[in-house]
Parts: C-alpha cells; sequence; structure tokens
C-alpha cells in the first residue's frame, strides 16, 4: 500500500473483532469503537452483546429443512476449524442431532429429513475437499455426518446423528480475541457510543460517538458496521437508497443451568424441533446451556423497513426483563428433564433475553446474509449465526481491499498476499497458565457466570489439540 489508511470498525462483537483483526493484519491502521465500558484494564469490552451467549459452531445438521442453510453453515463450519484453535471448544466433542420419534409419530418425517441432511452436508465437504485439499479436516466425507446409535439415558429418541457442529465456550472465544487484538495493535475504545456516521466529500467517513459523556469525532478511509441490531439502521442512513433484505428479530431466554449430578457428557445434544425439540449444551462438568424452543422463543418481528429500529417491546424486555421469564425457565426445566436425566434437580443460574436476527420468520431458514456494500468504502455485516463469522470478516476484508485498489492506494497483485497474511489461524496463548487465569475477568466483562471460565480440560493438556497447524484459509 502507498499509505496507511484509518479504518473504523463500529461494534465489538464476534463480527468487529474479526474485521478489526483482518483488516489490522492486512496493513491498515484500525480504530474499534465499542459501546459497552471496560470493567477492568485486563480485558477489552468486547462480545458483551450478542455474542456472549452463543455456544454452538453450527455445522448445518440443525437446519435438515434447507439445504442452503445447511451449505452456509457447513461453510462457514470448515473455515472456523481452520482459523481458531481447538482451544475454543473448552473440550467439548463433537454434537448429536437427534430426531425426535415424537415429532415423527406426528406425521413430520424428521427422520428422513435429517438423513437428505447429511447428504447434503457430505457432499458439501466432499466439493470443498476437491476445491482445496487443506479442507479435508473432517476425514473423509462419507464419515463427516453418520447415523449412530442413541446417547444413552436420552429419552424420545427416532435416530441420532454425529455431524461435525461442535460447541463452543465464548469465554474463552472472547480471551482469545482479545489476545489477537492487542498482538497486532488494534486500537480498542470502551464506552465509545457511536451517534452518527457519515461520509464527506472527499470519500472519507467522520464518525461522531460519545465517550465519557464527551463527544467527539474521527475520520477514518473506510468504515466497516458490526453493530449487530444496530447495522441495518446506520446502513440505511448512510445511504438510504441501499437494498436491504427484509430483517426479522427474534427475542429469545437462554438459560444457564446447574447439573446437581453433573455430567459424562463432554457434547451437546440438540434434539429436533419446535416442542418436540431442546438442546443440552454442556461447558463443563456441572454447568450446561439449555433450550427448549416453546419456553425460549418469545416473539418475532419484522423491524420497519424505513428505520430498522429495535422493536420497542424488545427494548422494554431488554431493559426491565420479561415478566415470564420465571415460568418460562421452570418449563423448559420441566420439559428437558423427561429427556436429558442430567437436568433432573437444576437449578437456573442465570436466564439471558437476546435478539436474533434472520432475513425471514422461519426458524428452519439460517443463510448467510453475507456482507453488504453501503457505500464505496463502507461495509455492513448483519451476522445470522455465529458459525459464519470468520467467512463474512474474509468478505469484509475483500470489500475493503478492493476499494484501496479502487482508490489507487493498493496494487491488485497485493490482494491475494495480502489476505493470505489476514487469514493465518490464531494461535493459541503462549503462557497458557497465566491466560487461564484471566478467563474470570472475560466472564465478569461479558455478564455470564463465571463458572463458565472453566472449560471440560485445562488448555494445554496433552492430545488438546493446541499444537495443531493449519496453513492460511486463503492457500490451496
Amino acid at each position: 500500500m502507498k499509505r496507511t489508511e484509518l479504518h473504523i470498525v463500529i461494534g465489538g462483537g464476534i463480527a468487529g473483532c474479526l474485521a478489526a483483526i483482518m483488516r489490522r493484519r492486512a496493513g491498515y491502521r484500525v480504530l474499534l469503537l465499542e459501546r459497552a465500558e471496560a470493567r477492568s484494564p485486563e480485558a477489552h469490552p468486547i462480545c458483551t452483546g450478542a455474542s456472549n451467549i452463543v455456544s454452538e459452531n453450527h455445522s448445518g445438521a440443525e437446519y435438515p429443512f434447507d439445504p442452503q442453510s445447511a451449505r452456509d453453515c457447513f461453510d462457514g463450519r470448515l473455515v472456523n476449524e481452520r482459523f481458531f484453535p481447538d482451544l475454543v471448544f473448552g473440550g467439548k466433542d463433537h454434537s448429536r442431532v437427534i430426531a425426535s420419534r415424537a415429532m415423527q409419530d406426528s406425521g413430520t418425517d424428521i427422520i428422513g429429513q435429517c438423513r437428505d441432511n447429511m447428504r447434503v452436508i457430505q457432499d458439501r465437504y466432499a466439493q470443498r475437499c476437491a476445491e482445496d485439499p487443506a479442507n479435508a479436516l473432517f476425514g473423509a466425507p462419507e464419515q463427516v455426518c453418520r447415523e449412530i446409535p442413541a446417547p444413552e439415558g436420552i429419552s424420545d429418541v427416532g435416530a441420532t446423528f454425529i455431524t461435525p457442529q461442535r460447541g463452543i465456550n465464548p469465554v474463552v472465544v472472547t480471551a482469545l480475541l482479545d489476545q489477537e487484538l492487542r498482538r497486532c495493535g488494534v486500537e480498542v475504545r470502551g464506552g465509545a457510543e457511536v451517534t452518527e456516521v457519515s461520509r464527506r466529500s472527499d470519500g472519507t467517513y467522520q464518525v461522531e460517538y460519545v465517550e465519557d459523556g464527551l463527544r467527539k469525532t474521527v475520520v477514518g478511509d473506510q468504515v466497516s458496521l458490526c453493530a449487530a441490531t444496530e447495522t441495518p439502521a446506520m446502513a440505511r442512513r448512510l445511504n438510504p437508497s441501499l437494498a436491504l433484505p427484509s430483517i426479522y428479530m427474534a427475542l429469545r431466554q437462554i438459560l444457564f443451568v446447574d447439573l446437581p449430578d453433573g455430567t459424562t457428557r463432554d457434547y451437546t445434544c440438540l434434539k429436533l424441533e419446535d416442542e418436540y425439540g431442546g438442546m443440552l449444551s454442556p461447558f463443563s462438568r456441572d454447568t450446561a446451556l439449555v433450550y427448549y424452543p416453546p419456553a425460549a422463543h418469545i416473539a418475532v418481528h419484522r423491524v420497519d423497513p424505513t428505520t430498522y429500529a429495535l422493536p420497542d417491546d424488545f427494548r422494554h424486555y431488554l431493559r426491565n426483563g420479561h415478566p415470564e421469564a420465571t415460568e418460562r425457565a421452570e418449563l423448559a426445566l420441566r420439559q428437558l428433564s423427561q429427556w436429558y436425566p442430567e437436568v433432573r434437580g437444576a437449578e437456573v443460574v442465570s436466564a439471558h433475553l437476546k435478539v436474533a436476527i434472520n432475513t425471514t420468520d422461519s426458524s428452519r431458514l439460517r443463510r448467510n446474509a453475507g456482507v453488504l456494500d453501503v457505500a464505496p468504502g463502507c461495509t455492513a455485516t448483519v451476522l445470522l449465526k455465529w458459525t459464519m463469522c470468520v467467512v463474512n470478516a474474509q468478505r469484509d476484508l475483500e470489500a475493503a481491499l478492493r476499494h484501496s485498489i479502487a482508490t489507487g492506494n493498493a496494487d491488485r497483485d497485493e490482494h491475494a498476499e495480502l489476505v493470505a497474511r489476514a487469514t493465518v489461524p490464531i494461535a493459541p496463548p503462549s503462557d497458557m497458565a497465566a491466560w487461564q487465569r484471566r478467563l474470570g475477568v472475560f466472564a465478569r466483562n461479558m455478564g455470564v457466570p463465571e463458572r463458565l471460565a472453566v472449560p471440560f480440560v485445562d488448555a494445554g493438556e496433552p492430545d488438546d489439540g493446541l499444537a495443531r497447524t493449519v496453513p492460511s484459509l486463503a492457500s490451496s
């Protein structure tokens, strides 16, 4: 590059952190603005909102009714395996997707749907391996998804499938992102609430924000909008004629529970679906995330296509809590205890209201919305699933590079080298013991139970996969 551009990333969730990291690695100077305030100098205030609860690195197996959703999720899952160290899983094994016998008996061929979907994923994996041998990370294509005997102790099982979906530990992921932001030199400003983004006559961007009660302004060459539910509204204000998809927001209640008798399962059980379904996702021997759709799904709204503002009732509930929170938690535990013996006698550790974004009101579809070109030098990422985070961060970087090339600040023949540099896998910490001691700080920062900072295995144990060496995502 002929000069070092300043790029401003708005939002410190998983999408914003990865956009900032990849842009910085490519040679840009990067400022990340995050609304949440830092509670400790040891931890950036990142992944405190939409990214603090997520527990699954989806493979597409949980979307048996839509092959494109399955392919989009699998593409993300494969790239994530190359980009993140095994450390992010905290010792968790692959997931088991369970087709409900009761759902099958009710007239929905969920077993057949799941079997068909396994073939969709196998075919997608075979295609990706043919395109790039470095993608052969899950063994032979016919083994990437397969039917297995029912897990012991689980009720209402019609069929069980093992898939490359794999539970993640959000506290561990956040600590890794914090490490990488510091290592590569991204400037992070917490407590910075963005109030306005505008494009100037010279093509640069002016970002106005409030920090410590003071109004501040910064001008950058490019901007990346990664502000979760606020992103569509920001994009529309910048470009009123921008073609945005329909945006639906769903309010959901997620539970962390204490397992009184512990669990021997170090994998996620995801039972499909609706009133027949429910998730048991252990984070440690005595703590798990549980999810029962009828109790968790509170409301779905198509947002106003002119403002894309968060619905008023969602704002109210997020601020004040939901009046049915206790009853919904009791319903979830009562129903899940019929299927998962670990949940019997469990007590709620914490309940969290979260907003999920989609381009449809159907939970059976979750296609990648990609990265939007809002205006020259401005992108917007609407991340519909955590599993798509690295795929979209690379797309965001490629859009930034295209703009730099178009303005004459970068040469076209630099593109491949810069993408390769930016997508090198994140390395595990060099001082694992010291790093682990800080996990509790991140849990407190994220507003999640500190017991999530204690994974199934200690990082650095033999055979934990931390020394695994994989090439850049841009390799071939």
